[in-house]
């Protein structure tokens, strides 16, 4: 399966027969079988899309998805049948104000947390016989992030109360795993911490650019669970944001965005960047298929070979799972590196 992903001003995507067109000045069409793609990316302004094109990637189920130039989701195109059980939101709002609140909230950090720790073990691994210094580092660290975990057992109480303790825990985690992270990155590039959402250094814009991608994911994945993208309960509620969309990214954001950002730091050159920090068109290229290529591997999950993508899917699902009262909780994705 493929992506179109349109970023030129005055590109045109509509339809021929059974095969999508791209159209843009001055070059011949491209024409793309429309069964191979699975995903249509608009990125930035001026670029069109056909209704006829349109229809076909609701009945052929293409998703399309329009954002900002630098990867930000601002719509989303879906099918009008899509929307899940309505049970699934009327428990969702339910949660909020009974123990299943917190214990999603929990559950989200504690996989992050996880993932955090577990990233730089693997990482450390390289180092222990040769830079025994920094496998000590890294493993302390790792170990320092995971006694944590436990504390978030120990936090009462409903969402309102809790939620600001929960992210304490999250953001002494967070602390250990930024210092120890950015020492991964080359010298050549300037990381001066995690910074956002406006990004004054290279490797922060890809951060950004990483988790701006991831989003767009998460946030397909909880309409086809049927959940509401905007109601959330780590995250406290703001118009206009997806939250539950924010609570979900977090255990995934070590797995499909840090890592690949720590092997970017190795191929973008400084070119790739513009004097605000952002990508260039060539480093939006380069970028966007690292990430794309790291939510299409398989890795093995609970004994199986799955897309990641597959299985952030598949996390959603259990989440709604868990909201419906199909399950007793809810398992954040902390897969063996």
């Amino acid at each position: 399966m493929s992506r179109i992903i349109l970023t030129d001003r005055g590109s045109f995507l509509g339809k021929s027969g059974e095969q999508f067109r791209i159209s843009r000045k001055d070059e011949p069409d491209v024409l793309i079988p429309a069964r191979k793609v699975e995903q249509i990316l608009v990125l930035g302004s001026g670029i069109s899309v056909s209704s006829d094109a349109i229809e076909m990637a609701d009945e052929l189920g293409v998703e399309t998805v329009f954002a900002s130039y630098y990867g930000k989701p601002r719509a989303r195109l879906i099918p009008a049948s899509l929307g899940g059980t309505v049970k699934t939101r009327r428990e969702q709002y339910h949660a909020y104000d009974d123990h299943r609140g917190p214990e999603l909230a929990k559950s989200f950090i504690r996989g992050k947390l996880r993932n955090q720790a577990s990233l730089l073990k693997s990482f450390a691994k390289k180092w222990k016989g040769e830079r025994m210094e920094l496998w000590q580092e890294f493993r302390a660290a790792s170990e320092a992030i995971e006694s944590m975990i436990p504390e978030l057992d120990l936090i009462k109480g409903d969402l309102e109360i809790c939620r600001e303790r929960i992210m304490g825990v999250e953001g002494l985690g967070a602390d250990i795993y930024w210092k120890t992270w950015g020492k991964l990155i080359p010298g050549e590039w300037t990381f001066p911490g995690r910074d956002y959402p406006a990004a004054k250094d290279p490797i922060n814009s890809l951060l950004n650019f990483g988790y701006y991608i991831l989003e767009q994911e998460v946030w397909a994945a909880t309409l086809y669970a049927g959940l509401d993208p905007y109601a959330g309960f780590l995250h406290a509620d703001r118009p206009g944001q997806e939250k539950l969309v924010y609570d979900m990214m977090e255990e995934f954001r070590p797995i499909v965005v840090d890592r690949v950002v720590v092997s970017l730091a190795r191929v973008m050159l400084p070119g790739h960047f513009q004097e605000d920090c952002r990508m260039t068109k060539d480093g939006i290229k380069i970028a966007s298929s690292a990430f794309y290529g790291r939510l299409d591997e398989r890795i093995t999950y609970r004994e199986k070979s799955q897309l990641i993508r597959s299985i952030i899917r598949s996390q959603a699902s259990t989440v709604a799972a868990f909201l419906r009262g199909e399950r007793t909780c809810y398992e954040p994705f902390t897969p063996r590196w």
